[in-house]
């Protein structure tokens, strides 16, 4: 995500990165300079950075037969999903995983912590995840101020999420998950506006459009896409 915000004091022209790996970058786009990085879902295998920015492995978190419990989850605490950053707020908003992890041995597949197993037709083996306590995965959407990349605010979901989330010029978030829901959120602090049951789950970022001069939110849940506008007076 591209950003010029005002960097501890002084205007810069930023790369906003948050990545699979559980780990969040402030990057000056010009110079490909390091400005900043942080872990910012659980993670148990980062040590910090060095002079240039490269993640260093806490010692003995590497893949070997005997298996382990990494976090974020294979799936990254974020996967393609798009993030967003609004010039009025100066915030980033990321939707992401929390609290996933998994357990690999080298040369098997990877197993996930807690999951339910089940086959399909074709003898496959899926991973579901369950989520039936705190301690097991869930969908967030976060705020995170881009100077120190710390939480300002979050929306937590009851599922995961591979959606990702839209911020417009009304100070709004849009975002969902696995759940259904489209949700709009206050960009401020978070505040839950709206939602609406979608009766599919929500794996896109919303987008929005104008057609002669009524603003459209649209998404793609299920097998279907949704537009919403206010209503005409």
């Amino acid at each position: 995500m591209l950003a010029d915000i005002d960097w501890r004091g002084t205007p810069r022209k930023v790369m906003l990165w948050a990545n699979r790996n559980g780990v969040m970058y402030v990057l000056d786009r010009v110079t490909g300079e390091f400005l900043a990085g942080k872990a910012y879902v659980k993670n148990n295998w980062l040590a910090g950075f060095d002079a240039k920015g490269r993640p260093q492995r806490v010692a003995g978190m590497d893949v070997t037969k005997e298996p382990k419990l990494f976090r974020p989850h294979v799936h990254g605490a974020i996967n393609w999903a798009p993030t967003s950053f609004s010039p009025r707020t100066g915030l980033y908003y990321v939707a992401h995983w929390e609290n996933s992890g998994i357990v690999a041995s080298e040369g098997v597949f990877p197993q996930p912590v807690g999951v339910n197993r089940r086959q399909t037709a074709m003898g496959q083996t899926n991973l579901d995840p369950f989520f039936n306590n705190d301690d097991e995965a869930y969908g967030v959407i976060r705020a995170y101020d881009p100077n120190t990349l710390t939480p300002k605010w979050e929306y937590r979901m009851a599922d995961i999420t591979w959606g990702g989330v839209l911020s417009t010029a009304g100070d709004l978030v849009f975002g969902g998950g696995r759940e259904g829901y489209l949700l709009a959120l206050d960009g401020r602090n978070g505040e839950l506006l709206w939602r609406a049951s979608l009766g599919g789950q929500i794996n896109a970022g919303a987008m929005s459009f104008a057609v002669n001069g009524r603003q459209y939110i649209t998404i793609a849940a299920g097998s279907a896409l949704f537009a919403f506008a206010l209503p005409q007076h």
